[in-house]
């Protein structure tokens, strides 16, 4: 179960409090701008009734004078017309003449009179009486008033609707913001638990998607990549560990026997020196091998990529060609080359003259006597290495990529096993993959670079 208290300090839970109170407070205008403008409408009616009836008191007086008008009145209070309506008339005096109020201030004008103020009793059914004053020729006082009541109500009711609608709403978006930080901090959760398993050893765990693509979907799918890296990565440095421990002791213990014969068994200064020699030798086949690794993991870590500029293949495939020409010849094999030229790519020019020969000596070097290797560059942006020799099974080219990796029939050759993983790590650096196909027979290993 989920604690209140975690509810609270979340940040969904935060921005639908935040929501909840600009929300409180747009409502808060528009309700204040309604109930004003709902007020003012109704006011206006009222105001309209009052001033019809004035008008028409006026043109009596003018028509028929003040006495007409005092007996319409008192008829009016006597069989009245419109519920609602009252009256007051007094003389230049201020005396009460006729009239259903007992006492109106005399001042001309819009009033708004209490029950006490127009001497009407202070009963439940008295309400306010909102109305006009006029003061006629030969100084009589007419006053014309409505019942406020129904004005009243209405703003009262607006004020009680207002109100409750906004506690409603306000407790509606509280609750929204309690169900959406629950379901937030369930998935929050989902990702904190996968994350500790994966701390704790359990490389496999990965956080569950719901498949709704929104914000914490596309985080959790980029962290569950991001895993599956790690554990690649962890996976790949605990096999090239094992292949280091297992493809190293054999020339370690090789130089350890030489040392050792040279310490025990020279019986003249040319045996000694010719075991140290071949101790050097091994040394320096051994320094070769860390000098690999070590510039392939410079590759991976992408800091070369920052040096891309203009290449042009054609010349690297040349140069290599001319030199690798006479290598192939002494070894019983035959390289040619078919250069387009004018081919240009972005990258690394070392990296990628690095790339071509080892391609051209892992050719030359895993393929019996009377093979032909062909070397091709060609647009927009290809290096292709094929041999007619034994090829790799279709099963193992995705390993021989592996650091250390060597087919049976190589393990008699020198190497290291580490050709084509650089191969692989420079094409990794250029986005581009090696492609490791049939050439029928032999192999043909092609490399597509981003043409300029």
């Amino acid at each position: 179960m989920l604690r209140s208290g975690r509810l609270f300090n979340t940040i969904s839970f935060r921005l639908a409090a935040l929501c909840a109170v600009l929300f409180a407070v747009i409502l808060a205008v528009l309700l204040v701008f309604t109930y004003f403008t709902t007020s003012h409408a109704l006011e206006d009616q009222l105001r309209a009734r009052v001033k019809d009836e004035f008008t028409t008191f006026s043109e009596e007086v003018d028509s028929e004078g003040a006495d007409a008008v005092v007996k319409e009145i008192d008829e009016r209070i006597v069989k009245p017309t419109a519920p609602g309506s009252y009256f007051f008339v007094a003389d230049s005096s201020g005396h009460k003449l006729i009239g259903n109020l007992d006492a109106v201030p005399v001042i001309p004008g819009w009033q708004k009179l209490s029950a006490s103020a127009a001497g009407r009793p202070a009963a439940e059914t008295a309400h306010e009486v909102w109305g006009q004053g006029k003061i006629f020729p030969g100084g009589i006082f007419i006053f014309v008033g409505q019942d406020a009541y129904r004005v009243v109500t209405a703003q009262r009711s607006l004020v009680l609707a207002y109100v409750w609608s906004g506690l409603l709403a306000g407790l509606m978006s509280l609750l929204a913001g309690l169900v959406l930080s629950r379901g937030f901090l369930h998935r929050i959760d989902d990702i904190n638990k996968t994350s500790l398993a994966i701390m704790q050893g359990h490389l496999k765990e990965r956080i569950p998607l719901r498949g709704t693509s929104d914000e914490i979907d596309r985080l959790s799918g980029n962290l569950n990549r991001l895993f599956d890296s790690n554990q690649a990565l962890l996976e790949s440095l605990k096999q090239v560990t094992t292949n280091i421990a297992h493809d190293l002791r054999t020339p370690l213990s090789r130089l350890r026997n030489r040392l050792e014969e040279a310490h025990t068994g020279a019986s003249s200064v040319d045996d000694l020196r010719g075991e140290i020699g071949a101790a050097i030798a091994e040394s320096d086949q051994l320094l070769a091998t860390f000098a690999a690794l070590l510039r392939i993991a410079q590759i991976e870590s992408g800091s070369r990529k920052k040096a891309f500029a203009r290449v042009n293949l054609s010349e690297l495939g040349e140069r290599v060609a001319s030199i690798y020409g006479a290598v192939a010849e002494d070894d019983g094999k035959k390289l040619g080359a078919e250069i387009t030229s004018g081919v240009f790519c972005t990258g690394d020019a070392e990296l990628l003259l690095q790339l071509i020969v080892n391609l051209v000596e892992n050719a030359i070097r895993h393929t019996p006597k009377g093979t032909g290797i062909v070397l091709r560059i060609a647009s927009p942006a290809t290096i292709e290495v094929a041999d007619n020799g034994p090829g790799i099974p279709a099963a193992q080219r995705s390993k021989v990529m592996e650091r250390f990796f060597r087919l049976e029939q190589s393990r008699t050759t020198p190497g290291s096993g580490l050709g084509l993983a650089l191969v692989s790590a420079i094409a990794t650096l250029h986005d581009t993959k090696v492609d490791l196909r049939d050439n029928r027979p032999g192999l043909k290993v092609r490399v597509a670079l981003q043409p300029v």
